[in-house]
């Protein structure tokens, strides 16, 4: 009796001097669905798609967020619509300008932020008629806080005759500029994954010129959504949607590297993750060697009912197998949500912005980098 209370006792001040369980990160409703305030988008909208940055004029807690705003997921007119914190992610107002993309009958799809190191800020999307047919990807650029971006630049490729994008531009420690595209091959067949380089700025985006673009993965598979970021100078990594036996069959996704700027050539074979990601990204933490990947997880190959979005914070050589994910939003009751946007806001903080149709918003959660080591 007595050694069953002293483990007892024990145990209870073991419990006491435990470290509390990290709480999982408040999701916060900064983007209501509401008026649609233009016809050719339908009556009730809500944003889709949201992306965020840290805004280069500003300092670590300016941030920047874009969103797609329309009555539909798809096949629907929409704008492209901005927003501004001031801290941290906590609080949200319009940015100027607030609408920074709109066309009547235009679908503005998958929009990203970018910002670079001399304090240009480029913003890329990809377009759609009405009827889901690809008009083009293009980047607007803007140099100066509060003002409009520059007229759209068409991003060319050489294999593909319709590239779409769906995550960041990044800008690499040699000044170029690299925008991942998807998209099926001239030739037709299972979607190619692919990089267009820019080296001006982002003035310009042509594949077409020899050594502008390189291939990252094609085969049988659909490869789609391809996400990249530099993990050290002159080290390129892509995480790569994988689709089977048609485009809306998720498979597991896929991870390929390149080294020593060498991008333009030669890229690793593409591994296998041995989990289904839609919507990828992944970025370096600055000042550190962590890589957070995050992504939107279907419940199902097809038909999927629920799509969570979830983090693995990659940590130097640790291996992938040993990386532990968490759930960082649950939508619970709908396949149609997540797309994270996340931006570190130094070595320990992160915000992370999805959107969830069945709450009709986009939400920002805001967390320290430990509470999902």
């Amino acid at each position: 009796m007595r050694i069953s209370v002293l483990v007892t006792v024990v145990l209870g001040l073991l419990l006491a001097l435990a470290p509390p369980a990290a709480a999982a990160p408040v999701a916060q409703v900064v983007v209501p669905g509401g008026p649609c305030g233009d016809a050719d988008l339908g009556v009730d909208c809500e944003a889709y798609f949201p992306d965020l940055v840290r805004d280069p004029k500003g300092d670590a807690d300016d941030l920047l967020m874009v969103y797609r705003w329309s009555s539909e997921h798809t096949r629907k007119p929409s704008q492209l619509r901005m927003m501004r914190s001031r801290d941290g992610g906590a609080t949200w107002t319009q940015a100027t300008p607030f609408v920074v993309a709109d066309s009547t009958g235009v679908d503005f799809r998958d929009p990203s932020l970018t910002a670079m190191r001399g304090g240009r800020l480029l913003l890329s999307y990809f377009t759609t008629t009405s009827t889901g047919s690809v008009l083009a990807t293009e980047v607007r650029r803007r140099d100066a806080d509060n003002t409009a971006f520059s007229a759209p630049a068409r991003v060319w490729s050489s294999t593909l005759p319709s590239p779409v994008t769906s995550a960041k531009i990044v800008e690499m420690t040699n000044g170029q500029l690299l925008i991942p595209l998807y998209g099926t091959p001239s030739a037709g067949g299972p979607h190619h994954a692919v990089v267009v380089a820019s080296v001006d700025g982002g003035v310009t985006w042509d594949g077409r010129v020899t050594g502008r673009q390189k291939t990252i993965a094609s085969g049988s598979l659909w490869y789609q959504e391809p996400a990249i970021t530099e993990v050290a100078p002159g080290h390129v990594r892509a995480l790569i949607r994988v689709a089977t036996t048609s485009p809306s069959v998720s498979g597991n996704a896929v991870q390929s590297d390149s080294y020593d700027n060498t991008y333009m050539n030669t890229w690793s074979n593409p591994s296998s993750l041995g989990v289904p990601m839609h919507g990828p990204e992944l970025l370096a933490v600055p000042g550190t060697t962590y890589v957070p990947y995050l992504w939107s997880q279907p419940n199902a190959s097809s038909g999927a009912t629920n799509r969570p979005t979830v983090i693995a914070v990659r940590r130097g050589q640790v291996p992938w197998a040993d990386t532990p994910r968490h759930t960082l939003y649950n939508p619970g009751t709908t396949n149609d949500s997540g797309y994270p946007g996340t931006v570190a806001l130094d070595a320990s903080r992160l915000v992370t912005v999805v959107y969830d149709n069945a709450r009709r918003a986009a939400l920002v959660l805001r967390y320290p980098l430990s509470d999902v080591d």
